[in-house]
């Protein structure tokens, strides 16, 4: 069941932005039947920008030798993607977490190359494309808060930030308030540049009762709006196909106005 209204044809100068939690991608570029779905629904609802997080993919990897230009070019549209992920293990091609962005047509052309990039840490834990245009800034982010994991060893994201935090950066904190407190601050220091944003998160926690949503929306700080829950005069409901919770959201800032948002129906997409 779509919570809102299925989106219909795209109408002439409005944006149209894709998010999901894809849950790994194949880096071939034939019988990639995960991905040839995606590019189906990129061309049904007619999308300009994509964020796709946890692809699951180290880049680093020489058997992933396609890029994501590669892998989502359909036709004579341009495309451009930034694609992160854990830097600093490289055990396999698979490799868990990752974030993503791809941008597609003309609007290409606004992209700020120099402006865009990934999370600094190296974690891969958020990427972002910089939009300029006639005296606007508008910044695109994707992002994936790792979900709570106590083994270890284990390739977990959470797991795989933790090992990074502990023995290069000597420091204790749990990746997940890391995560919260590294990307607040960013996004308050764009927000003082007077940047518009959109932050697309799995944030694998109830995103109006925990403290990701909660700072993204408070009204004496980044002020931004989810924008779902705030189109169709409802909040959304669970997220991940077995969850209890809506973990996944878009955030936006009051200037950037929305013509149109629904959560489609579990199944329509590529991930859970």
């Amino acid at each position: 069941q779509i919570h809102g209204h299925a989106p219909t044809k795209k109408a002439d100068g409005t944006v149209r932005l894709i998010f999901e939690n894809v849950n790994g991608f194949q880096n071939r570029l034939s019988g990639n039947t995960k991905v040839e779905r995606a590019k189906e629904i990129h061309d049904e609802l007619e999308a300009d920008i994509v964020a796709y997080c946890e692809h699951q993919l180290n880049m680093k990897h020489r058997k992933n030798c396609n890029g994501f230009n590669q892998l989502f070019k359909g036709g004579e549209a341009a495309v451009r993607s930034i694609v992160a992920h854990n830097v600093h293990e490289n055990i396999g091609k698979t490799q868990q977490g990752g974030t993503s962005l791809l941008l597609f047509g003309h609007l290409t052309e606004q992209l700020n190359h120099e402006d865009s990039g990934k999370d600094e840490s190296g974690l891969g834990r958020w990427v972002v494309m910089t939009l300029q245009g006639e005296g606007v800034r508008t910044r695109i982010i994707c992002g994936y808060n790792p979900c709570g994991n106590g083994k270890l060893n284990s390739g977990t994201t959470y797991q795989q930030h933790r090992r990074y935090l502990v023995t290069q950066r000597k420091d204790l904190t749990c990746p997940r308030k890391k995560f919260h407190d590294d990307l607040i601050d960013q996004l308050r220091k764009w927000r003082e540049e007077g940047d518009r944003l959109v932050v697309c998160l799995d944030a694998n926690e109830d995103i109006y009762k925990k403290s990701l949503g909660k700072s993204l929306t408070c009204s004496d700080g980044l002020r931004m709006v989810e924008v779902v829950g705030e189109f169709t005069g409802k909040r959304i409901g669970p997220t991940f196909f077995r969850g209890s919770k809506p973990i996944d959201g878009i955030w936006a800032t009051k200037a950037v106005i929305v013509t149109h948002a629904c959560v489609m129906p579990a199944g329509y997409g590529v991930g859970d």
